[in-house]
């Protein structure tokens, strides 16, 4: 097994937004009935195996506890879901050199887990474990747990980055060390059962937003984070130079703050085929399921409300369903690597979170047909020739 270290040369990176439910990123019964029985881990192994050959950087597992609305059940989206770090050290014991990066809310589980849990994990894939670091702000989880609901953004931040500075003080200790921590919300003392993670100083830490206060927590504590890629290539660009400038301020390498930008792919022999493909995802798309994730992104986005500006409203809820407003990359694969060549240059990001509507072996493999195409233009190497590095 390969210890991943962080790399810092100018390659693209490549991840999967990995199926932990019927249908992920695309409210569309059609499509969770084509997809492989989501609970068979038979289904999954080949596949894990399949993204590590071809090339793909690391697998990343999201996750929430409370069930989507009635609406997108019915549809198989987000039901039955995946316990993210339960299925991460089944797809680590299948591979051998790909990252797995699951996610583990702060504000549900307490700084002791997460250590433990996170170094075990590690040493178990032989360092090549990640965490997705969700601080946890949703009103319908804060209910299953009997909590409080969070309302103050800087409150939760704020207790976000303390739990992250507890979990590295358990995984700095050394084997029988006692750790004392002492902060406004965490006062933690004694002496944690080994191991720790094999990957040092810290297994790389992931946060799901790049708010104003998201961005000061990763330049903080974390590595990563992650945001959608909009066609608006612009707002794309401010981000991740926002981010720069904000690790730069703290103290950090900005090569080692990053933005990761999800993004969908649709692929065919020709323009046409990709095209008819990317129609046939949106006419599918189940519309009472979309209306409501349509309603929030709009709601919630002045960049979003600018992209979907003078569209009607059902191809609206469409798109939005399809790959949740995320850029979605349709044509050959020479177009597409085209593509990614040009959001890389434009935006300064070179790590990428792939969407995928239809989940096999097949599907991960076909992208190896993009990444030599980014291979031929010197913007991407296979993992092995780099080390396996982040």
């Amino acid at each position: 097994m390969t210890l991943k270290r962080r790399g810092n040369d100018d390659h693209l990176r490549f991840g999967i937004m990995w199926p932990n439910t019927m249908t992920q990123n695309i409210t569309s019964r059609a499509v969770a009935d084509a997809n492989p029985d989501v609970l068979d881990i038979a289904n999954h192994i080949p596949a894990a195996r399949a993204a590590e050959a071809v090339g793909f950087d690391y697998l990343f597992l999201a996750d929430t506890y409370a069930a989507n609305p009635p609406a997108n059940i019915a549809a198989g989206h987000g039901e039955p879901r995946l316990y993210a770090p339960i299925w991460a050290a089944a797809l680590l014991a299948a591979t051998e050199h790909i990252g797995v990066v699951s996610t583990l809310h702060m504000r549900y589980l307490p700084p002791v887990v997460i250590a433990r849990l996170g170094a075990n994990l590690d040493v178990l894939s032989g360092g090549r474990w990640g965490w997705n670091a969700v601080p946890g702000a949703k009103a319908d989880e804060h209910s299953l747990f009997g909590l409080e609901e969070e309302t103050d953004t800087d409150r939760r931040y704020r207790m976000a980055r303390e739990a992250i500075r507890a979990i590295k003080a358990f995984w700095s200790a050394g084997i029988g060390e006692r750790v004392e921590f002492d902060g406004e919300f965490f006062k933690l003392s004694g002496v944690l059962a080994g191991p720790r993670p094999l990957q040092r100083p810290f297994p790389p830490i992931f946060n799901p937003g790049v708010s104003p206060a998201a961005m000061d927590l990763i330049v903080a504590e974390a590595d990563y984070g992650f945001t959608a890629i909009v066609d608006d290539l612009d707002e794309v660009a401010a981000t991740a130079r926002a981010l720069s400038e904000r690790a730069a301020a703290a103290g950090r390498d900005p090569r080692e703050v990053e933005v990761a930008g999800s993004i969908a792919v649709v692929l065919g022999d020709t323009e046409e085929a990709a095209q008819r493909k990317y129609r046939e995802l949106l006419d599918s798309v189940d519309i009472g399921a979309a209306e409501g994730f349509a309603s929030f992104f709009l709601r919630s986005s002045s960049t979003y409300q600018r992209l979907f500006e003078g569209m009607p409203k059902e191809e609206q809820v469409r798109r939005i369903g399809a790959g949740a407003g995320s850029s979605v990359l349709v044509g050959t694969p020479e177009q597409v690597a085209e593509r990614f060549s040009r959001i890389r240059e434009a935006t300064g990001v070179r790590q990428f979170l792939t969407l995928p509507f239809h989940w096999s072996p097949e599907e991960f493999t076909a992208m190896g047909t993009v990444f030599e195409g980014l291979a031929r233009r010197g913007d991407w190497v296979h993992p092995s020739e780099r080390g396996w590095s982040w």
